[in-house]
């Protein structure tokens, strides 16, 4: 019967290449734990440039942000009165609303900024470059009262419906502030509360105001 045990003819000759394994499985856990700090700190410095580069790449921290925010207010047209929430957190505003849209025609909300103005809150409005003809109305009601505008044609479409009011409310969703998307179009809105939140929408408003024209 062939016997199942290894020789020690044949332990010798295997044991320099347990060995030599061994001996490289040392090596490469050696040399990672001295690598790992310089890995990391490589890592780190090119999420930042990368961060840098594209303020708009969700982190942990924007994920986080987003998590801890407080919902103020959801709402679907129809049935709801989109237009009178978003007036009303205007009316409310104290400092600052910078207003991201596509679609700008509601002469209620329109007003409900100037008014804003009026008592000395400090208005902006990006629209997409379209806006001149799609949104005639509006844009000649802000330009007749001061309300500093831009355009931005960096895009096929400047598409965002976006509110950054007093760096703490974020009015976000499908809902063009238009007419139609108040009473005729399926629409949702939220309206939310977290000043981490609105530091990175400000974050990339101010990145499209930036290529903007006036």
């Amino acid at each position: 019967m062939q016997s199942s045990r290894t020789s020690s003819s044949e332990f010798k000759r295997q044991a320099p290449s347990d060995v030599s394994t061994t001996l490289c499985l040392v090596a490469r856990s050696f040399h990672w734990a001295l690598m790992k700090p310089l890995w990391l700190l490589i890592f780190s410095v090119g999420v930042a440039s990368s961060q840098a580069q594209n303020p708009g790449v969700e982190t942990p921290a924007t994920a986080d942000a987003l998590a801890r925010a407080e919902v103020l207010g959801l709402y679907f047209t129809p049935p709801a009165d989109v237009a009178a929430a978003v007036i009303d957190v205007i009316n409310q505003s104290q400092s600052e609303v910078l207003v991201q849209a596509y679609g700008f025609t509601h002469n209620g909300i329109a007003q409900a900024l100037l008014k804003a103005q009026e008592r000395g809150v400090r208005i902006q409005v990006l629209l997409d470059q379209k806006s001149e003809s799609t949104n005639r109305y509006v844009v000649e009601l802000f330009t007749t009262n001061n309300i500093r505008m831009r355009f931005d044609g960096s895009h096929a479409i400047a598409h965002n419906k976006v509110m950054i009011v007093d760096d703490n409310i974020v009015i976000t969703g499908s809902f063009n502030f238009t007419n139609s998307a108040q009473t005729r179009n399926a629409e949702n809105l939220l309206v939310l509360r977290s000043a981490d939140l609105a530091q990175n929408y400000k974050a990339n408003w101010l990145e499209h105001w930036k290529h903007s024209r006036d």
